[in-house]
């Protein structure tokens, strides 16, 4: 971001790390996926409705798993609710014992993390193998089926994963779905960046469509929440965008991914698939949205 930023272009990408958010001066960066404060608010939310009383984080030590943990902290206690205990761990660590020991002996109910694969796999066998009841809930890229392959169905049983999920009932969605099975012989809901990396093509094809001939970076830039936001007719793909702009008329685009309403920092905020891992699977028991 510091580089493209520095050149003066336009950089669109699906990082959730919350900094990148004020530390974009010049508002041409885009951000297509939830920040992971934005998963730790929806954490939260999972959370109350579930009933939990005594949640406890552990985040891994960068932006991204911190941006998790005080994402959740500050959710939670926005609800009147409090952590009774929190921990940052280090990466690369052959055991988190002493970290996970520490949290364990606040007696939470739930442990919310800000993690990986590697560092995930290593705290929940040992929280395995420690038989202390308590349940967790992960970010999507944690607890995923890497996970399952490297723990087994008994250990994970119950763990909540947390993804975003695309706008599965516009158009737009539908349209690239039937286009990403014929091209990869899957759905592409097996792929949730897939929508999110369309949606930078439509978004930028219409703003330069808006922006018009010659247009330098700055214009196109300028037209990027013009043509994505409200006001201005729905539509669900760049052919409907661009009749319509050729009409001179304003334009919303609705996208595969999330409706594309891009806040002061160019942030979006898509909806979240709860998956809970049941017998080795991940299965969709609610959506939620904040």
């Amino acid at each position: 971001m510091p580089l493209t930023d520095a050149a003066e272009l336009i950089e669109m990408n699906t990082s959730g790390a919350p900094a990148i958010s004020t530390q974009d001066t010049k508002d041409l960066v885009w951000r297509f996926q939830a920040t992971n404060d934005r998963f730790g608010a929806a954490f939260a939310v999972i959370a109350e409705k579930r009933g939990w009383k005594k949640p406890a984080t552990m985040a891994f030590n960068n932006a991204s798993g911190i941006g998790n943990a005080e994402g959740f902290k500050k959710a939670w206690e926005k609800k009147g609710g409090k952590l009774v205990g929190s921990v940052v761990y280090e990466p690369n660590r052959p055991s988190y014992r002493t970290e996970l020991q520490q949290i364990l002996a606040a007696k939470p109910d739930v442990i919310v993390t800000g993690s990986y694969v590697p560092d995930s796999t290593i705290i929940l066998r040992e929280w395995y193998q420690s038989g202390q009841d308590v349940k967790w809930i992960l970010p999507g890229w944690a607890a995923n089926p890497d996970l399952i392959k490297a723990l087994g169905n008994e250990a994970v049983e119950g763990v909540i994963s947390v993804d975003s999920v695309s706008n599965e009932n516009a158009a737009s969605y539908k349209a690239l779905d039937a286009a990403y099975m014929k091209a990869m012989g899957k759905p592409v809901s097996s792929n949730v960046y897939a929508c999110m990396t369309y949606d930078m093509v439509v978004c930028l094809a219409l703003a330069m469509e808006a922006a018009g001939p010659n247009a330098t970076v700055a214009q196109v830039n300028a037209k990027i929440r013009e043509v994505s936001n409200p006001e201005g007719t729905k539509v669900y793909s760049f052919a409907e965008g661009r009749k319509l702009l050729a009409e001179k008329k304003k334009v919303n685009y609705e996208g595969a991914s999330s409706k594309l309403d891009f806040d002061q920092y160019g942030d979006v905020t898509p909806d979240f698939g709860v998956f809970v891992i049941e017998k080795g699977q991940l299965v969709r028991r609610d959506v939620v949205s904040i």
